[in-house]
């Protein structure tokens, strides 16, 4: 064997783990991105889902008594928190979205939070005026 190839066969083993380190480092990058994207498209689900929400609840609020109007939220770990007529997109300990409603909005059953589901959205009226009732058919 000649000088020049027993170099060339001594150093095979360093480019074989650089091109290695090289791939696991890009692979590792690569994954971070990809899920972060990810993360980004459920967040934009969910703030799609509260847009949904604060519409028909306006629909529901421009109509006449016993007005009923139907949602799907996928809201993807996210959820809506209530408060009279401000309702919050709260995603982990972050708040994406605010709205204020044109009416109070009272959950069936109490609670001040809506997950994931289908829900109606009623316009009622009782002694104090008129609400919107939120009532779930079925939750995710």
């Amino acid at each position: 064997m000649t000088r020049r190839n027993a170099k060339g066969v001594e150093s095979l083993p360093v480019v074989l783990l650089l091109g290695a380190v090289l791939a696991a480092s890009t692979l590792a990058i690569g994954t971070a991105c990809l899920d972060r994207a990810q993360r980004l498209g459920e967040r934009q689900h969910a703030i799609e889902s509260f847009n949904s929400f604060v519409e028909q609840a306006r629909m529901a609020s421009a109509g006449g008594i016993g007005s009923i109007r139907q949602i799907e939220l996928g809201l993807n770990g996210g959820k809506l928190v209530v408060d009279m007529n401000l309702v919050q997109l709260t995603y982990g300990e972050e708040i994406l979205r605010s709205e204020i409603l044109p009416l109070s909005v009272v959950l069936d059953g109490g609670g001040f939070e809506i997950g994931a589901g289908s829900y109606t959205i009623e316009l009622r009226d009782s002694e104090d005026g008129y609400f919107l009732e939120v009532r779930g058919l079925s939750h995710k």
